[in-house]
């Protein structure tokens, strides 16, 4: 699944509108584990980045 084409506006208006209807389901545990799980990945996901900047910095400062 490419997350980059989640309409994620679409998907919040629509999850509020059926709320407000009454017209919802709570979330099995697989699915509530799939949403935890992905925010975590993108989680990690920051951290390598932001650590593979700092790294880059810090030989770019030794090399200079």
């Amino acid at each position: 699944m490419n997350y980059d084409e989640i309409d994620v506006n679409n998907v919040v208006n629509e999850v509020s509108t059926a709320v407000a209807q009454g017209n919802y389901r709570k979330a099995t545990k697989k699915e509530s584990m799939e949403v935890r799980l992905a925010a975590l990945a993108l989680l990690v996901k920051n951290m390598q980045d932001e650590m593979y900047n700092i790294v880059q910095n810090e030989r770019e400062l030794v090399h200079a």
